[in-house]
């Protein structure tokens, strides 16, 4: 592992709460203005494309600004993309067609990218790599609490403006990001080593790829993304066409999903105290396991049940609030002079997959459970075989 040179910068609960506000960007923009979708269809018609186009771009994005972020440093790159989230936010708050809307929220996927590289690449700048993925599960416990009050602040501000209030509300929370980031972050990025200097953009590139940790992490993060990708995408034709679920009762079963990720998030930590990371990732497998497993199961024997479905879906989130941290912070840990490269790397897999995945899933959403049935035992099966067999592999020897 090449050595770096890591410059003075915020190390503590500032840092923390920083790293829970960047990467809370993803729900801010996903989640705060769910509840205003049926007044935005109302007005400007089909607002599916505001949110599919802004994840494509989101992840194609991230392989622009990981390589940038190496070179120019991450600070300017934060900046930018706080800046631009910000103000696409605001500007989708004004429009009067759904096709400028799109193109606004295109262009926040593309912001929102480079926060999220850059936020994953602190990590390692800051931290060694078993640090870094306790100090992840922080930054992610926080995303989990974001997660579970954008809803209700997007709901709540429905009651005032039927959409344009929470769509402006994310561009508010990109100039918090905004000033945060200029007054209150010093530039973490390394200083290269002369090998690390002299490699092209593809030869960084393709060394990050050949890496055995590097590969095993990014598929355990990318199965088990995309696994909760097909939960939140199915949930509400599940639980209110399938199962008569109020939108009120639907929205609490999601809230419970964050409750339990955050509590995963806090076992992530308690496991990397007392064992290796992937001795926790085979330990922690078991919840992803028998998340789906147990909806099957019962599924065949008996018909789908909306309690055992919000069991499994717990189960899976405690195993996703491992997976997560570590899966993240290891994609990343050998690579301290390319951890922009790695992250956007990482981070471009899981989103594409798990956008293919949507698209797979979707046609077949309708009045009943089994499309989820089946993605969550699939997804569960895969994230416990990777952790089984790929992690384990990369760690060999250690």
């Amino acid at each position: 592992m090449n050595k770096a040179t890591v410059a003075p910068a915020p190390i503590g609960w500032r840092y923390i709460i920083l790293l829970a506000l960047l990467l809370g960007a993803q729900p801010v923009a996903t989640d705060l203005y769910l509840p205003a979708l049926p007044a935005l269809a109302r007005e400007l018609g089909n607002p599916s494309l505001t949110m599919t186009a802004m994840m494509l771009s989101f992840g194609i994005a991230q392989l622009f600004w990981g390589p940038l972020s190496d070179r120019y440093g991450r600070k300017p790159i934060l900046i930018i993309g706080a800046l631009g989230f910000a103000v696409c936010g605001l500007i989708g708050a004004t429009v009067d067609s759904m096709n400028s809307l799109v193109l606004a929220r295109i262009a926040q996927g593309v912001s929102l990218a480079a926060l999220i590289v850059c936020a994953r690449a602190t990590v390692r700048d800051l931290f060694a790599p078993i640090d870094g993925m306790r100090v992840l599960s922080k930054g992610l416990s926080g995303l989990g609490l974001i997660a579970l009050l954008s809803p209700i602040l997007g709901a709540a501000l429905a009651t005032f403006s039927p959409w344009r209030g929470a769509v402006g509300a994310i561009g508010m929370y990109g100039l918090v990001l905004l000033l945060w980031v200029v007054f209150g972050y010093r530039e973490s990025r390394p200083t290269a080593s002369a090998e690390a200097s002299s490699l092209s953009h593809w030869q960084a590139m393709k060394q990050v790829a050949r890496g055995p940790k590097f590969r095993a992490w990014t598929a355990l993060t990318t199965a088990s993304y995309a696994t909760l990708f097909c939960f939140l995408l199915s949930s509400a034709f599940v639980y209110i066409n399938a199962f008569g679920f109020t939108p009120m009762q639907c929205g609490i079963v999601l809230a419970l999903n964050c409750v339990f990720y955050i509590a995963g998030t806090y076992f992530c930590r308690f496991l990397l105290r007392r064992m290796a990371p992937n001795r926790a990732l085979k330990f922690s497998s078991v919840f992803s396991l028998s998340s789906g497993w147990l909806m099957l199961i019962v599924a065949l024997i008996w018909q789908p049940m909306a309690w055992v479905m919000i069991v499994g879906q717990c189960l899976f989130a405690v195993g996703h609030g491992v997976a997560q941290p570590t899966a993240q912070a290891g994609a990343i840990a050998d690579y301290p002079e390319h951890a922009g490269r790695a992250a956007s790397m990482s981070g471009f897999v899981m989103m594409i997959t798990a956008y293919l995945v949507g698209q797979l899933i979707s046609p077949y959403l309708g009045d009943n459970a089994w499309p989820l049935i089946i993605a969550m035992a699939v997804g569960g099966t895969a994230v416990t075989v990777i952790s089984w067999t790929f992690v384990q592999r990369a760690y060999a020897g250690e």
